[in-house]
């Protein structure tokens, strides 16, 4: 590949985390020339489990690894790699004692364990959960920790990843989906949950990604996961206004290079020149 190609690595915690928030985005960037490479930390081996015909506890690690995978063949990722850490479940649930969930992994181990996957994909950017991790999920808040550990290890190289950006949810877009949604007699989310997650640090939006014309194709990678989701998705039962505002912009936080308050709004990434390379 050329010394100057743009090369992504997205680092998540469990499949289904790109879905919505990132899955537009890399499919942008793959039909730019990109090469995209998805990390998961986990294999959700404890998440929910929406049709028992699906998968078992037993096996719902397995499924929903081969879920990932076709998610991401979706939108045009085929290079999608899995650390061995368990999923350590919602916090405050039993998973979180288990010594294999990733919320109890040593952090030297961790970080050494996504730094080793950047040395070998060599990418110019970093996408990974911002310090709320969304919703507060403890595997979430792991991957943000470890994540931005070994990218400010790896970027002190000469040929290390160059920009870092946090995904930035539209907590205001979400608010009204529930509203929209409450107003027809459907519950979205615990209220535990919602009440938990507005008390959340949430960093400024600075990058809009504008991948309208690719809505429907992320709808389609997401209903991939069918072990997490309901036969009804939300989105099918949205105002065409809401359900296009909600998939056609992907939000983002920049990190490196340091973002500056008042600097206009990004539309594209910043360019990482002087990285990657084989």
């Amino acid at each position: 590949m050329p010394a100057d190609m743009q090369r992504l690595l997205v680092v998540i915690a469990h499949p289904d985390d790109e879905s919505f928030g990132i899955g537009g985005t890399m499919a942008r960037l793959r039909r730019a020339g990109w090469p995209v490479t998805l990390l998961c930390a986990t294999r959700g081996e404890v998440g929910e489990i929406s049709d028992p015909m699906l998968a078992t506890p037993e096996t719902l690690g397995q499924v929903r690894e081969r879920e990932l995978r076709e998610a991401c063949a979706v939108l045009g990722v085929e290079d999608v790699r899995f650390l061995d850490f368990r999923d350590s479940g919602m916090a405050g649930t039993p998973e979180n004692a288990d010594p294999r969930a990733l919320c109890n992994a040593a952090p030297a181990a961790a970080v050494e364990a996504i730094a080793a996957q950047m040395r070998d994909v060599r990418p110019s950017l970093v996408i990974t959960w911002d310090p709320s991790g969304g919703y507060g999920h403890p595997d979430h808040l792991a991957v943000h920790r470890h994540a931005t550990a070994a990218f400010q290890r790896e970027a002190a190289r000469l040929d290390g990843p160059r920009a870092l950006y946090y995904m930035a949810l539209p907590v205001h877009l979400f608010e009204q989906m529930e509203a929209e949604l409450r107003s027809q007699g459907i519950q979205f989310g615990s209220d535990d949950l919602r009440e938990a997650a507005r008390d959340l640090p949430r960093l400024s939006v600075t990058t809009e990604i504008d991948v309208s014309g690719l809505e429907e194709l992320k709808v389609e990678s997401g209903r991939k996961h069918a072990t997490q989701l309901p036969p009804d998705m939300p989105f099918d039962r949205l105002s065409p206004e809401l359900r296009r505002a909600f998939l056609s912009v992907e939000y983002f936080h920049r990190v490196v290079p340091h973002w500056h308050d008042g600097d206009p709004i990004e539309h594209e990434f910043v360019p990482a020149a002087g990285s990657g390379g084989a």
